[in-house]
């Protein structure tokens, strides 16, 4: 009797450390590629979203880069990537990465956020978002 019981929270232990590292890998990735945005940002100018989204898809390299959705970046002070941002200007960037664990044999799903994510292609979603100031 106490078999199936065990099994159950064994791959719900499983499940769950595969989501926290997705989340964990996101999240560096997201601060790589908003200090890439931080330091970049007034040298590059107009290019410097793009090399700040190439440097968060690089930096998540055990998550499927096709399935990262990067929402565009906003920044404090109205500037966006067309433009070249100020010194002191803050920028935040946020990603999420689809997720879908669900327990066999229950209802539940250990991704933590489901629905309300406009970026997320999925139900349900690992998001993180960071705030850098430009240099």
């Amino acid at each position: 009797m106490v078999l199936p019981l065990l099994g159950i929270m064994l791959v719900a232990i499983i499940f769950g450390g595969m989501t926290f590292f997705n989340y964990v890998e996101l999240a560096n990735a997201v601060g790589v590629g908003a200090r890439t945005l931080g330091t970049t940002g007034r040298l590059q100018g107009t290019s410097a979203c793009s090399t700040a989204n190439t440097a968060l898809t690089t930096a998540a390299g055990n998550l499927n880069a096709s399935q990262i959705t990067i929402a565009p970046e906003t920044f404090a002070l109205g500037y966006s990537c067309t433009s070249v941002p100020i010194q002191g200007d803050a920028a935040t960037i946020t990603a999420t990465y689809p997720c879908n664990l669900p327990i066999p044999f229950t209802s539940m799903n250990l991704c933590p956020v489901q629905g309300g994510v406009t970026q997320c292609p999925t139900p349900y979603c690992i998001s993180a978002t960071t705030t850098v100031y430009i240099e």
